[in-house]
């Protein structure tokens, strides 16, 4: 929605410290996620695709628990969610050091069920204040969501080199020490987590079976809902057999640099794409997202060489600074403050099985046929997207 008649509205101190809480924690246990898989391979006998189920596990978690925590957990404050959902992700940076000497898939496995539980939390929290700012500052959601957006890709463009050059300094039996400077960094941000001011009475709707079934078949919410699937299957390509596939091919420099190209370039995008949402309207963004994402793909498909990688993630990396945003925005705009909870869970929860299913499908597509396959699957995908985002705009002034 445009807000060009706002007034220069300020955004709350809540939104910054929100920020800085995100910044720290994506810097450690978000950073992490990009090395799991490698750091798995290569401290446990887990196979390829143990390895990428592990991470899968997390995003399946989160699939269901972004509904689930609102009627579970419907009496706690948005506050309350933020600290505990934050202090999962540092939980699992602990329990991926223990693997190293304990090597067990089931504890692993679990542990990343917390997790997602724990970081469906979290971000249910952080974005339901956003929101809450961003509606004292001239409904401006986009700009809000991208703030936050922007200050948790910086920590994680910040966390990858950080922990990219600990990882590359360390040999398979000290290999664990990445997983100690992630905890380290996280601990910081879920320190911070306790100066957000209190929220208040919380008022979430929690509707029935029948009305939660509405929601998610709203032709708003399914098509949403389907582009946050789509654009999170670039994410989970870059975490899962993306990742693998530079370091085979480029050594694992080229793993530090294309992981940290993709949350620097989500950094600037980010707070971009959401303000030129509350500008332009969502549509335009989100077809711009879809064509260069399909666009960024053809270029590693057509040319092998870093520099090709690192384009492609770019475009990845663009596609998925539009389409979170949006996403939440358009909840902001089109869901009473009551509603956001459950409206936020339901669009979002199609993100998460977006990365899952990358991350666990695109390695087992790996494994059965050939890497550049993979990507034309991708691409495709991607510029079907761009045509149902042209239709989503028939459906601007409709509530979720």
């Amino acid at each position: 929605m445009k807000h060009a008649g706002d007034g220069p509205q300020r955004f709350s101190t809540r939104l910054y410290l929100l920020s800085a809480m995100s910044f720290l924690v994506f810097a450690g246990a978000g950073a992490q996620q990009a090395y799991l898989v490698p750091y798995l391979g290569r401290v446990t006998d887990f196979s390829d695709v143990q390895c990428a189920s592990v991470l899968a596990a997390v995003y399946f978690s989160m699939l269901v628990f972004r509904i689930v925590n609102v009627y579970v957990f419907a009496g706690w404050s948005d506050r309350r969610m933020t600290i505990v959902g934050g202090l999962t992700y540092l939980l699992f940076t602990l329990v991926m050091y223990t693997m190293a000497v304990f090597q067990s898939y089931a504890f692993a496995l679990t542990a990343a069920v917390l997790w997602g539980v724990g970081a469906s939390m979290m971000w249910c929290g952080t974005a339901m204040q956003t929101l809450a700012v961003s509606d004292s500052a001239g409904g401006r959601h986009g700009t809000g969501m991208g703030i936050l957006y922007s200050s948790t890709h910086a920590g994680w463009a910040a966390g990858a080199v950080v922990l990219g050059l600990v990882y590359q300094n360390l040999t398979v039996e000290t290999s664990a020490l990445m997983c100690a400077v992630a905890a380290a960094i996280t601990l910081g941000g879920n320190i911070i987590s306790f100066f957000i001011p209190a929220t208040g009475r919380v008022h979430r709707e929690r509707p029935r079976l029948a009305g939660l079934w509405a929601m998610i078949v709203a032709p708003k919410a399914a098509i949403s809902g389907m582009l946050q699937f789509a654009s999170a299957l670039g994410y989970g390509l870059v975490l899962g057999v993306f990742s693998s596939y530079v370091e085979d091919r480029f050594g694992p420099q080229w793993i530090t640099r294309s992981i940290w190209m993709y949350p620097a370039t989500r950094m600037v995008l980010s707070f971009w794409g959401g303000y030129l949402a509350d500008r332009i309207g969502h549509t335009p963004v989100l077809v711009a997202g879809f064509a260069v994402g399909a666009l960024g793909l053809v270029v590693t498909l057509m040319w092998v060489s870093p520099v090709a990688v690192l384009l492609t993630v770019g475009a990845l990396a663009l596609l998925g600074s539009t389409v979170p945003v949006v996403a939440a925005a358009m909840v902001g705009d089109a869901a009473d403050i009551e509603r956001r909870p459950i409206a936020y869970g339901i669009v979002f929860a199609w993100r998460d099985l977006g990365v899952a299913v990358a991350a666990i499908g695109a390695s087992i597509l790996g494994v059965t046929f050939d890497f550049n396959v993979v990507l034309q699957v991708f691409i495709i995908i991607f510029a079907a997207c761009g045509v149902l985002s042209v239709y989503l705009g028939r459906f601007t002034g409709q509530k979720l």
